[in-house]
């Protein structure tokens, strides 16, 4: 007798992906995850550019060289 017979494995999977707080969950890892991601990423850029630009108008207002 195997202790994860072809029954067992059968109702552990029903009863996992047919259970609604379980499904949720898994949903909102799929859907969050990616999402936490991204914001990061798009919040770092964000922050970079930001700096560059600061850095261009600062450059602007005190020239390095007068010609």
């Amino acid at each position: 007798m195997e202790i994860l017979n072809q029954e067992f494995t059968q109702e552990i999977i029903r009863l996992t992906w047919r259970n609604p707080v379980f499904m949720a969950f898994a949903i909102a890892l799929i859907w969050l995850i990616p999402q936490l991601l991204i914001r990061r990423i798009l919040s770092e850029n964000y922050k970079k550019k930001k700096l560059e630009k600061q850095k261009d108008k600062i450059g602007k207002l005190y020239p390095k060289a007068l010609k």
